[in-house]
């Protein structure tokens, strides 16, 4: 699990923009979750939940990712690199929840995610 004195903040290679949205997931087992999402990048975002510890997610868990926005919705593969429990030393300064790397997603996906980012950026997103 990182930590922010691991250098974490440094590692993102692309600019995070905000953006409120549903997110479904699906796991190990064909369960499916949703969450909500305040932000996101080209390489990845953070899935917000107050109680992280009774999801069945851990560092390198992956999981088939669907994030919705209005009408349309990406898909990807994604890896858990990140869980910030209640109670934790991390969660006095971030919210709690998983942080997905997407570590697939198709031309058209990919395209679409691109949009989404633009939009936000823009302002034209929540």
């Amino acid at each position: 699990m990182a930590s922010p004195s691991d250098g974490h903040q440094q590692e993102r290679s692309a600019e995070r923009v905000k953006v409120e949205a549903f997110v479904k997931v699906v796991g190990d087992g064909d369960k499916e979750f949703v969450f909500r999402t305040r932000d996101l990048s080209a390489h990845g975002l953070f899935l917000y939940t107050r109680v992280a510890h009774i999801y069945p997610f851990r560092v390198g868990s992956k999981m088939t990712l669907e994030l919705y926005d209005y009408d349309t919705f990406v898909r990807a593969t994604v890896v858990v690199v990140r869980i910030v429990e209640p109670n934790s030393v991390e969660a006095d300064s971030y919210p709690t929840g998983f942080g997905v790397r997407i570590v697939d997603c198709d031309d058209q996906n990919r395209a679409a995610l691109e949009q989404m980012i633009e939009r936000a950026a823009s302002g034209a997103l929540y």
